[in-house]
């Protein structure tokens, strides 16, 4: 199994979307409490887990609040602007990641090639490091996942 399909794998359990994390960044603090900069961390849930959504407000006051509709987190919390929620955006990441994976060594006497294959390699041990304990195991006697 490759690198491409064992990133596959480990994404189709958040089948159709997976989470996606979020902060609040305040710009003006309108309510003299949290400060300003990333006050607060969260998910949204996909539409599978009921597009609810939780946050973690950050610092001495932290709170822990669900939402049941997502949308509500900007429109409680917003402030008319003075606070935005910005998301980490997982499933670009998963498309990014499985496309790098999928990319295959390159083969020839151009000397580029050789550096491609090393960076690519690089980058699948990095993303190997990174996920390696939640990603699904090769295949016994496998050896290292390489690019295909």
């Amino acid at each position: 199994m490759n690198l491409a399909d064992r990133l596959a794998a480990l994404f189709e359990q958040f089948h159709p979307a997976p989470p996606t994390p979020y902060v609040l960044r305040r710009d003006v603090d309108v309510s003299g409490v949290s400060g300003t900069g990333t006050v607060a961390e969260g998910c949204y849930f996909s539409t599978a887990a009921g597009s609810a959504a939780v946050t973690r407000w950050r610092g001495e006051w932290g709170l822990t609040v669900a939402w049941d509709r997502a949308k509500g987190v900007e429109a409680i919390h917003g402030h008319g602007g003075a606070t935005r929620v910005v998301e980490v955006p997982v499933p670009a990441m998963v498309v990014a990641l499985t496309s790098i994976a999928s990319l295959g060594a390159q083969r020839g006497e151009d000397p580029w090639s050789d550096g491609w294959n090393e960076a690519l390699r690089t980058v699948c041990g990095l993303v190997e490091v990174a996920l390696g304990a939640h990603l699904p195991v090769a295949p016994d006697g496998a050896g290292p996942v390489e690019p295909h």
